[in-house]
């Protein structure tokens, strides 16, 4: 799973991050976590590590925060090996006129 979505996915579901000083810690709603979503957080620990430390994404538009939505794309004209990567567009508010944005998952970067 990539991993904008994969946090757009944990956003949508409540599931909290934070970075503490033993790594990282995560809560979750009870069964909000499925097997997929946790071999997912497996690969990408150290990224969600920074994300908890850093909750914020960069975006053509600047800085945001993820919203947890999603908008499904049709997908008739996609190849099957590229579908993941055009399947959703991500919700995004912009820290600098707080407007919701859709942007596709790999236009949209952790914070540095």
């Amino acid at each position: 799973m990539m991993l904008m979505l994969l946090l757009t996915e944990l956003v949508r579901l409540g599931v909290k991050l934070a970075a503490e000083p033993d790594g990282l810690h995560v809560q979750a709603p009870a069964g909000a976590l499925t097997e997929d979503l946790r071999r997912a957080m497996i690969a990408h620990k150290a990224a969600l590590l920074r994300f908890a430390a850093c909750p914020y994404v960069e975006t053509m538009d600047g800085l945001g925060t993820l919203t947890g939505t999603r908008k499904e794309q049709d997908l008739t004209f996609v190849v099957p090996q590229r579908q993941e990567a055009w399947r959703y567009k991500i919700g995004v508010v912009s820290l600098n006129d707080d407007m919701e944005r859709f942007y596709w998952p790999r236009m949209v970067l952790l914070a540095s």
